[in-house]
């Protein structure tokens, strides 16, 4: 769910250059400027920042940025694959959706010569590696982002409810779950029923898919990590003592609690800082902080990948060279965009001097570089995300009684995932 949102938050409309190169960029040459051509498409305006800088750096390059929002992406973008019609030479994958096309023929192996990413990529962490690779085994995609994820907590809250707002401290009294119960149902009582712990069952679900360790489908056949099925437990666990505001995710409602004060805990992934709480509760800065919690996970993320048919393959990995491994350019990004990176040895020289005084002046790259190195390698499949909307759908409606048992949930959670994807084995 980090994931759909990061798209509805960020995206917004850019003008673009030219419509895709279809392979056929009259030699990698554009008619009027003289300039060598890429195209580039993605399903956030993000990727501007770093086209810009490109060819500020390379003024013989004109990079056409197409910006595709919505769910017109996926489905222009495989078109475009398939047919080769008008395609990107580079074009954007989101975590989200990063399986579904990684195994197409359509795609660059970077593994191969004369790209040979799979040494590059050893400067990047091991759950960011583990998504640019197929199913083989071999490098198809590559990440500028590092997303892994911390507890954001407000300090004046801490302060008036736990005795401190220090990190280290409140990493302490929040490292269980049920510590963080406890604390619920104490700041429920003491608050008068205004202030909750966490904001809805999601907050649960984020952390604790860190501790999967399987993938939704192997060889065909779904699998429910019992990781997974504590989300059930732990979450009633929270209903039961009050540590739930049971606000819808991603909805105005609980967005207005960041500016309000009503919930301690929101946990999130790096870019929850900038494109989330500092838009939501822009007032409040200075009284966040940055906590580890009951354990290390990750959110979202951006890949680019290369159209295997693309006339410009030398300038199209110049370009995602740059964008992914150039450490003056991810350092630049890092310090002008706060973007954690995908790159942990650029992270690591900046983790002493940035910080943030939305959170307090904590030295954020330093936390998220200790969480980064903690968040497991998972190699998903094709369905992860479909299948994952469909036990989110269902846990909001156990969480609110409609579903009364786990068994009635299990239950109703296979006979959708066998009706949705009948290729799927289900026992």
């Amino acid at each position: 769910m980090f994931i759909i949102s990061l798209i509805v938050i960020i995206g917004s409309a850019c003008s673009s250059g030219t419509s895709g190169s279809g392979g056929k960029a009259k030699g990698g040459s554009g008619k009027d400027s003289g300039k060598k051509e890429i195209t580039v498409w993605s399903f956030t305006d993000e990727g501007k920042y770093a086209v810009e800088k490109y060819m500020e750096k390379n003024p013989d390059v004109k990079v056409n940025f197409q910006f595709i929002p919505g769910d017109q992406y996926q489905t222009k973008l495989r078109s475009a694959l398939q047919t080769g019609v008008k395609a990107p030479d580079v074009f954007a994958l989101e975590y989200g959706f990063v399986r579904k096309f990684i195994d197409h023929p359509s795609i660059v192996n970077l593994s191969e010569a004369p790209y040979d990413a799979n040494e590059l990529i050893e400067q990047q962490y091991e759950y960011v590696q583990a998504t640019e690779k197929d199913s083989e085994g071999s490098v198809k995609a590559l990440g500028y982002q590092g997303t892994p994820g911390g507890i954001y907590y407000r300090r004046d809250l801490a302060k008036q409810y736990l005795g401190t707002d220090d990190p280290a401290e409140v990493s302490d009294l929040i490292s269980s779950w049920e510590k963080i119960f406890e604390i619920g149902k104490r700041v429920y009582d003491e608050s008068g029923g205004k202030v909750h712990a966490l904001s809805n069952w999601n907050a649960i679900n984020a952390v604790q898919g860190g501790n999967v360790e399987t993938p939704w489908v192997e060889d065909g056949k779904l699998i429910i990590d019992e990781e997974r099925m504590k989300v059930l437990d732990l979450a009633m666990k929270a209903k039961d003592t009050n540590s739930l505001a049971m606000l819808e995710d991603w909805s105005p409602g609980m967005f207005a609690t960041m500016q309000s004060g009503e919930v301690m805990f929101y946990p999130g992934p790096t870019w929850y800082l900038q494109h989330v709480l500092k838009r939501n509760a822009p007032e409040t800065s200075g009284q966040w902080g940055l906590a580890h919690g009951p354990g290390s996970f990750s959110g979202g993320g951006t890949f680019y990948s290369i159209y295997s048919k693309s006339d410009n393959k030398e300038l199209a990995w110049d370009f995602l060279q740059f964008y992914t491994f150039d450490h003056d350019f991810l350092t630049q990004l890092a310090k002008e965009q706060s973007y954690f990176t995908s790159n942990r040895e650029v992270n690591e020289a900046l983790e002493h001097e940035l910080t943030d005084e939305f959170l307090g002046g904590q030295k954020y790259f330093e936390f998220f570089n200790i969480e980064g190195e903690k968040v497991k390698a998972i190699m998903r499949s094709e369905f992860d995300g479909d299948i994952g909307t469909i036990f989110g759908n269902n846990m909001e409606s156990f969480v609110k009684g409609t579903i009364k048992t786990k068994e009635e949930f299990i239950k109703k959670f296979k006979d959708e995932v066998k009706h949705d994807f009948p290729e799927i084995t289900v026992e």
